[in-house]
C-alpha cells in the first residue's frame, strides 16, 4: 500500500500529494533534476514554499 503525503499550500489552502507535486508543478525546474531542493510548488496557484518539516 502506497502512503500518499499530502500537504496544503499555505497560500490558497489547496491540498494535494507532495509526489504529485514534484511531477507536475517541478517539470522543468533545474533544481528538481537533481534532486529534494527544499521547496515545494503548488500545482494549483504556483506558490512556492518551503518543505514543512513535521
Amino acid at each position: 500500500m502506497v502512503r500518499k503525503r499530502l500537504i496544503s499550500c499555505p497560500k490558497c489552502g489547496y491540498q494535494f500529494d507532495i509526489s504529485y507535486a514534484r511531477a507536475f508543478a517541478c517539470r522543468g525546474c533545474p533544481s528538481s533534476a537533481i534532486g529534494d531542493c527544499g521547496y515545494i510548488k503548488c500545482p494549483k496557484c504556483g506558490y512556492e514554499f518551503p518543505y514543512p518539516t513535521y
